[in-house]
């Protein structure tokens, strides 16, 4: 069976290569131009940066959208308002 930290990791538009006879991967975009390398914590700390923006991100949309929703609310007089 081969050893699968010596496999290629595709997610999505960029790849991850393993280096040959080294503890580093190196990463690449669909051109393969502008390579970097890095240790394999050095990608999973840049993944946990991605997620951890990506939740704040998400958090940021939802109070714009209650927002959103209490403001059309209290200008309809018709309507009740979900956040009084």
């Amino acid at each position: 069976m081969p050893d699968p930290r010596s496999a290629r990791i595709d997610i999505g538009p960029f790849h991850l290569d393993p280096v040959p006879d080294a503890a580093r991967w190196r990463v690449a975009g669909r051109d393969g131009e502008d390579a970097i390398e890095g240790g394999w914590s050095d990608w999973v700390a840049l993944a946990h940066r991605v997620l951890r923006a990506d939740e704040l991100w998400r958090g940021l949309e939802a109070r714009g959208d209650a927002w959103d929703e209490g403001f059309a609310a209290g200008r309809d007089p018709g309507a009740v308002n979900p956040y009084r």
